[in-house]
Order: structure tokens, then C-alpha cells, then sequence
């Protein structure tokens, strides 16, 4: 029995988001009831807020309000949401160009939420939300995990980069008062780690495990691959990659769960998810507007969002960078919500140490993108075991501190024995679907352990 889960579901969990100014009730409640709503109902709370936000921006943010007049835009004349396609689509170079002119009158980042992101893509981002818009998010994404049967107190078992252990010590308390969360470390997935996470599975029993994806996939490899039987959740949800039908299989044999597939990003948070119905999944209309561009019955349509909740630094037809299918009709749970068939992106390739030990690709991101001052963009690509090649764009503060630090992190990562060739280039080709690749991992299939 887990005597904590209370005390931390109906004290230290508000504790904490009232400290730190969030205040998300109202919108729990909200979300609560909306979902099971018509959808011509979703769509009309969609456009009321979508018009409230445009004349906001046209009102309150110099940017908008430039790109509005140059496209010959009035947001008082929109009849429908898809007269929004009107204003040009928000790139992440635009983005990146822009910088804090995104900020809307009386927001700047002393009042504001700050994400960053290097993606799939390499390149860093920066994107900053009020608090409102924040307390939105978090409710929509306890709203999102109570479909895969976690709720707040909950125990986790988390198959990221460790986290944690990053994290100054105050923030570690607060993982072990609130999040309850226990970390398989993708920057150490080789068999002793394994072991040890098993372990603390069954010493704590979380009753839902989430993570990267491919990362949860080896994991039920290695569980299988020592015929454990005893490791089992009430709900896997799976994100931050393309999740292949093979891969799903085999988590769901494994655990004895269902999987539960999410899609979101740092600039956006959550974006959507599967319910307990497993018909595609779920968008989060009440806070999202989310255009499926030039889709064919064959062909994934571009993914445009439209953040309806996050006035500070507006984010109005993003195009993310994903593809994606939808899904028509109504989902057997009786949500209203409309639903992604299918996500297409989001793929960052397994790297390996001259050991053959995985290195998954989003796990370093940060290490080699955010964290390594004067690195514009990167890209990594392995041939062999024990060589690989890393492209480098770089920007102005570019200096030998940079290399430094850039061949301290693949040595710490991959060992002395890995053989890194630098090459600086002005820029990085991209997919034929116009996104750059992470990591790239060249070796041949039938090589792979």
C-alpha cells in the first residue's frame, strides 16, 4: 500500500504549484468537462479564443501586428478558424530571428516561463509562456496522464535522460514530494543500469512507466531477453519518437500493458494523446488549434499549430516540423477532441560506443547543442563502432573553449576509444521533408546488437 500517494496528491502536489504561482484548478475543472463535448462545440470554444488571442496580438505585439498588415490580415473579419491561414506560417527561424520581439506589451523573460529546445533538429530555440498560460498546460497534461491511469501522487517510472541528477537540490526534494519518479538514464542503457532499474521496479511498483519511445522498446528487449515476468504497469505512455507498430507489440507483450502514445514539444507542451480507447490520438483542442496542411490519403499533411492560451510570446500557425494523418470521426470514448491518426517525425537515430553499447540520440541533444556555448547547429553521423563524424555550424561565440568542450563531451560519452572527425561547415543538408537529423547512425542493420 502506498501511504504517501495521499499526502502528496492532496498537500505537497498544490503545495508546490501555489509556491511557485501556479494556479490550475480552474482549468482541471475545465478540461474535465470540455472534452466530452460536441466536436462543433470544441470548435466553437476553439474560435472564440482564437479571435480573443488575434485581436490581442494585433492590439498588444508590434510583431503580429506588422505580419498581420503585411499579409493584408484583419482578425475582426475571421468567420471561421480556417480563415487563419491567411497569416503566414511562424518558422522556428523565424523564431530565432525574431527573439524578443515575440514578447506582447508588458511581458519580457523576467515574468514569463522560459523553454529551450534543440528538437530533432540540432538547433537550439528559445520560447517563453506566461504563467496562465502555464497553469493551462500543466492541467492539460494531468488531464492527458489520467487517461494512461497516472495521476498526481502517483509513483513514475521514467525512461529519460536522468533528470534528476542534474537538477539542483531543491529540486531533487521536490522530485521525491511530488513527482515520485525513478529514472532509467538513456545516457546509460547498457546492462547493469537495466538490472538496477528492474530492480527499483519492483521494489517501488509504479503503476505507469513513461519515456523516449525506441528507449522503452530496448528496455522490454532486455526485460524479455531475461525472461522477467514479474515487471508489469497499469499504463506505458510512450513519447519524443515515432512509435512503430512493432515496437507498441512488443511493449504491451512485455508489460502486460497498454500503451498509452503521446506527441508533444518544449515550445508547446503537450500536443496530443492516446485514451483508453486506442483510436488515434487525441489533440488538446481547448488550448491548440492544429492544421493538417496538404494532406492526402497517402501523403502526411504538414502540422501547424495555433497556441490559443500563451499570450506573451504568441506562437500563431508554428509550423513544428512534423507530419502527420488525421483521424476522421468520432473515437469510441465519446470525446469530442479531434484526433491524429498518426504522428510522422521525430526520429533520432541509436549511436553506439566503440563497446556497441546505444547512445540515443535525443539523450545527448542538450549536450552537445545547449549546453556548448558557440555551437549554432550539430549533427552527428556514425559509420562504424568506433568511428564517427560530427558536423558543425557555428556562430559568433564560437572559440577553442567551444572544441574543447565539444570533444570533453564526446569523450565522457563514448570513450576514449571513439574516433571523432570535426568538420565545420556553413550549414547542414536537409531530409527531402525539409528537417535536419540529429543523429544519423550509419552502420549496418545486421551489425546492430
Amino acid at each position: 500500500m502506498d501511504l504517501l500517494k495521499p499526502v502528496v496528491r492532496h498537500l505537497t502536489f498544490d503545495y508546490f504549484l501555489r509556491r511557485d504561482g501556479y494556479r490550475i484548478e480552474p482549468f482541471v475543472n475545465e478540461l474535465a468537462g470540455s472534452q466530452f463535448r460536441s466536436a462543433d462545440e470544441i470548435r466553437d470554444l476553439q474560435f472564440k479564443k482564437l479571435l480573443r488571442l488575434l485581436s490581442f496580438c494585433r492590439d498588444h505585439n508590434k510583431y503580429y501586428r506588422e505580419r498581420f498588415q503585411q499579409a493584408g490580415f484583419d482578425p475582426s473579419a475571421i468567420k471561421t478558424l480556417e480563415d487563419v491561414t491567411t497569416v503566414p506560417v511562424l518558422t522556428k527561424d523565424d523564431i530565432r530571428s525574431a527573439g524578443d520581439e515575440l514578447f506582447s506589451d508588458g511581458y519580457s523573460r523576467g515574468n514569463t516561463m522560459h523553454n529551450r529546445t534543440g528538437g530533432s533538429t540540432g538547433v537550439p530555440l528559445h520560447t517563453y509562456m506566461d504563467i496562465p498560460a502555464v497553469s493551462f498546460k500543466k492541467a492539460a497534461t494531468l488531464r492527458h496522464n489520467t487517461w494512461a491511469n497516472l495521476t498526481p501522487g502517483d509513483r513514475l517510472a521514467a525512461v529519460w535522460g536522468d533528470t534528476e541528477k542534474r537538477q539542483p537540490l531543491r529540486a531533487r526534494i521536490r522530485n521525491r514530494l511530488t513527482d515520485r519518479a525513478i529514472y532509467l538514464d538513456t545516457l546509460k542503457f547498457d546492462e547493469a543500469h537495466l538490472a538496477r532499474f528492474v530492480a527499483e521496479i519492483r521494489r517501488y511498483r509504479p503503476p505507469v512507466m513513461m519515456g523516449h519511445a525506441h528507449s522503452i522498446y530496448r528496455f522490454a528487449e532486455y526485460v524479455k531477453s531475461q525472461s522477467i515476468t514479474d515487471v508489469s504497469f497499469q499504463g506505458i505512455i510512450t513519447t519524443a519518437m515515432v512509435l512503430s507498430e512493432v515496437e507498441r507489440k512488443t511493449i504491451e507483450s512485455v508489460f502486460n500493458s497498454p500503451v498509452f502514445n503521446r506527441y508533444g514539444c518544449e515550445e508547446l507542451s503537450i500536443i496530443a494523446s492516446e485514451c483508453e480507447a486506442h483510436e488515434g490520438m487525441h489533440v488538446c483542442a481547448e488550448g491548440l488549434f492544429v492544421e493538417v496542411a496538404d494532406e492526402t490519403e497517402h501523403q502526411p499533411g504538414r502540422i501547424i499549430i495555433t497556441d490559443l492560451v500563451n499570450y506573451a510570446m504568441p506562437m500563431i500557425r508554428y509550423e513544428i516540423g512534423d507530419y502527420a494523418f488525421t483521424q476522421p470521426g468520432i473515437c469510441g470514448c465519446g470525446r469530442g477532441l479531434p484526433r491524429f491518426k498518426e504522428v510522422v517525425g521525430r526520429t533520432a537515430d541509436f549511436l553506439y560506443t566503440p563497446e556497441k553499447k546505444p547512445v540515443f540520440g535525443i539523450s545527448i541533444l542538450d549536450t552537445f547543442v545547449i549546453h556548448i556555448p558557440g555551437l549554432k547547429q550539430v549533427q552527428i553521423v556514425q559509420d562504424r563502432f568506433e568511428h564517427m563524424d560530427f558536423y558543425v555550424v557555428r556562430d559568433i561565440s564560437f572559440s577553442e573553449t567551444t572544441l574543447s568542450l565539444l570533444r570533453k563531451n564526446i569523450t565522457d560519452i563514448f570513450g576514449r576509444q571513439m574516433q571523432a572527425d570535426i568538420h565545420f561547415v556553413e550549414q547542414i543538408a536537409q531530409t527531402e521533408r525539409g528537417k535536419y537529423r540529429f543523429s544519423i547512425c550509419n552502420i549496418p542493420t545486421e551489425q546492430l546488437p
